[in-house]
């Protein structure tokens, strides 16, 4: 099994190539808008690990570390510029909130999950695929029930949603 024992996590946070967590402002998306889309932005994260001094003793496997990084996508995020406004962007910073959300929960359960040399590596992997496909079906989700920021109701339950998670 793991040890655990000084297991250190690092969390990255990189926007525009800057490694700080701040909101979104429009200046970051600057992919092309797709005008054939019916929504009016998109925004694009990505999140990969990396892990540190992994050693093995026995059927033992013990990691010194994961770094955990989440990346705005600046190129492949867009907006209309004729729709740029306040309430859209913090729609489109909700979608980066999820990813924020995402990190997290991937930092938990790699910190509580045990490992054994034998599958260490697979078993890091699935761990980290099921976050993240469960955030990517939550981004599906949101947009679905605010229609891309359209119904206020939801927008607005959505957006106390971040701000219990986040905290």
């Amino acid at each position: 099994m793991i040890s655990i024992s000084n297991l250190i996590f690092s969390q990255d946070i990189i926007i525009n190539g800057v490694n700080k967590n701040r909101l979104l402002n429009w200046e970051d998306f600057k992919g092309p808008p797709d005008q054939s889309m019916s929504y009016d932005a998109y925004t694009h994260w990505n999140i990969n690990y990396t892990s540190k001094g992994i050693s093995f003793k026995g059927d033992t496997a013990k990691v010194a570390g994961f770094s955990v990084t989440l990346t705005f996508n600046e190129n492949l995020s867009w907006v209309k510029p004729e729709k740029q406004t306040g309430y859209l962007l913090k729609h489109e910073q909700g979608h980066f909130d999820i990813g924020l959300i995402c990190q997290q929960e991937i930092i938990k359960q790699l910190s509580s999950t045990v490992f054994f040399k034998t599958g260490f590596q697979e078993k890091i992997q699935s761990v980290f695929s099921s976050v993240l496909d469960k955030y990517r079906l939550l981004g599906i989700k949101y947009d679905e029930e605010t229609d891309h920021s359209k119904n206020k109701t939801a927008q607005n339950t959505w957006n106390g949603f971040f701000d219990t998670e986040l905290k």
